[in-house]
């Protein structure tokens, strides 16, 4: 691979290739209509299995190389490389761990604090929002949306609950103690 070849597939923008394909696909529609769409789309889904089978070879291959995990973990907190491989369910990190990962990132940046309720099948994160003051709710809400969807793209929805304040701790007064009759110093 030529110099120039490698600087410009490590500067791929994953997001503006998706939106280049998806105009292709529209084109391909135009021009030859949902017969050819549809077989446009089969290309593209024949050619994501081809990348999903190698992407697994290679997996599998580099997990039997001692000390090679942890060198994945790293690998995969890289943008696009994390999302190639939650988009074939191969992310070496649970999703349920990026995200906590994505929570202390939000935490550290907004100052809030925020816990991870659960992520259901359907691909829903629920995620709830300590009490308390700091920037807008939907400007913080924007902000562990954009985390947790960067850290697990295959988050399909992000909701942000408010917690309910704590309810305030009982006061319980100690008795007055007064000095025992009879008793002088």
């Amino acid at each position: 691979m030529s110099e120039q070849h490698w600087d410009r597939v490590l500067e791929l923008d994953p997001h503006s290739v998706g939106v280049r394909v998806e105009g292709l696909l529209v084109e391909v529609e135009k021009a030859g209509g949902p017969a050819a769409r549809d077989a446009a789309d089969g290309v593209v889904r024949e050619l994501l299995h081809l990348n999903e089978a190698g992407l697994a070879r290679l997996l599998d291959g580099l997990v039997t190389v001692p000390g090679v995990t942890e060198e994945l973990r790293v690998l995969a907190e890289d943008e696009l490389v994390g999302g190639l491989l939650a988009l074939y369910g191969l992310h070496p990190v649970p999703i349920e761990e990026r995200v906590l990962v994505a929570l202390d990132r939000a935490r550290r940046r907004l100052g809030r604090e925020f816990t991870l309720i659960d992520v259901d099948a359907a691909g829903t994160a629920r995620i709830a929002l300590a009490p308390g003051c700091g920037g807008g709710a939907e400007a913080v809400s924007e902000t562990v949306c954009s985390l947790v969807q960067q850290a697990a793209p295959e988050i399909v929805e992000v909701v942000v609950e408010e917690a309910a304040p704590e309810p305030p701790l009982l006061q319980i007064g100690l008795p007055s103690v007064s000095a025992p009759t009879g008793v002088h110093a």
